[in-house]
């Protein structure tokens, strides 16, 4: 059955998790499709879920299992993009009481019922409650995670080698998420991934926590995302795709393609249309393309011919399958049928 991190990790493609950190994942239900565009995975993060009306105002939050379930079914009807599903303690960064083991264990269990793809379970919960989630979780995959807030931390540590072994036992995904107290920790880490890439073959996500970390955040083979129309960003440093994109431009990681829209004698004006749809798209996403107009003819993989805007079919389902056949990424569909929308006016 495929798997997009796994798969993702064995092609070296880069895989995008977007937290949601809303308190009621229904208050999304007019900006998620935007919210989700370029993204791979969205990460229910549990422990900030209130039916209390505003934002979350206590230490600690332990939301009801009827909550939960209807938060995910939700969440699951607004999109098809697979979930991981996700319980941070406060110890962790997060607003789970530490001591309601019993408890994150009936919501997890709960997850895997749903049809949840991912769960994440941090390393420090009980070894019982590790054992009975791996023995029941089926066909979900297990994130076994570790964060540390210290900024005291090492990627050569001893310390981190022991949270790796305890994460490697029993997790399918592996994520590691350390403080960086200065810019030469993201160093550290990149020798740290090359070094694991040599021994092991599952998907590691390790990143650096705060401004100092965000280098990793835009090389990381698995990065978690955040986006203007989210509350907040569930961790500190944490960045928008499209700041990923740009940051990855700048290091010479995202070359700048061009691409060009063909017409017939006569239809520059529809044909230059065209071509600023597809802008407003890279824009969309923070991708460093330039759609421009090509002449009259020249059909290739970096062309368009507006001809096929009405060669049958819808003409936004044109619009997405060349976005996504130029980009290898979904397409902003809303936001190019908005621009051809506005173009026709």
């Amino acid at each position: 059955m495929p798997d997009i991190i796994f798969d993702n990790f064995a092609a070296k493609k880069q895989t995008f998790i977007i937290p949601l950190t809303f308190t009621d994942i229904t208050a999304a239900k007019d900006v998620i499709t935007r919210i989700g565009y370029g993204g791979d995975i969205w990460e229910l993060r549990v422990d900030l879920l209130s039916p209390a009306p505003g934002p979350l105002t206590t230490a600690t939050n332990l939301p009801s299992p009827d909550y939960v379930e209807a938060q995910i079914k939700a969440l699951q009807r607004m999109s098809d993009l697979p979930i991981l599903f996700t319980i941070r303690t406060k110890s962790q960064g997060g607003k789970f009481p530490d001591d309601a083991a019993k408890e994150a264990l009936e919501l997890m269990l709960l997850a895997v019922s749903c049809g949840i793809q991912y769960i994440d379970v941090e390393v420090e919960w009980p070894q019982s409650l590790l054992g009975e989630i791996t023995e029941k979780k089926g066909s979900t995959k297990v994130v076994a995670s570790y964060h540390s807030w210290t900024g005291n931390i090492r990627w050569t540590s001893e310390e981190l080698q022991k949270r790796f072994e305890s994460a490697n036992k029993f997790g399918d995904i592996i994520k590691l998420s350390i403080l960086s107290a200065t810019l030469e920790d993201c160093f550290e880490l990149g020798l740290f991934v090359r070094d694991y890439n040599t021994k092991f073959s599952k998907p590691l996500l390790a990143v650096g926590m705060g401004a100092h970390g965000q280098l990793s955040r835009i090389t990381s083979p698995i990065s978690l995302v955040t986006h203007p129309l989210i509350p907040f960003p569930s961790a500190p440093g944490q960045l928008s795709l499209a700041q990923v994109h740009q940051a990855q431009h700048l290091m010479g990681m995202l070359p700048r393609r061009e691409f060009n829209v063909f017409g017939e004698k006569g239809e520059s004006a529809k044909a230059a249309a065209v071509a600023a749809v597809f802008q407003q798209g890279f824009q969309e996403l923070g991708l460093p393309h330039v759609c421009q107009l090509g002449g009259e003819s020249g059909a290739s993989a970096s062309g368009f011919d507006v001809a096929n805007l009405f060669a049958g079919g819808r003409v936004e389902d044109a619009f997405d399958k060349q976005f996504s056949a130029w980009t290898g990424r979904q397409a902003p569909s809303l936001v190019l049928s908005d621009a051809w929308k506005r173009s026709l006016e």
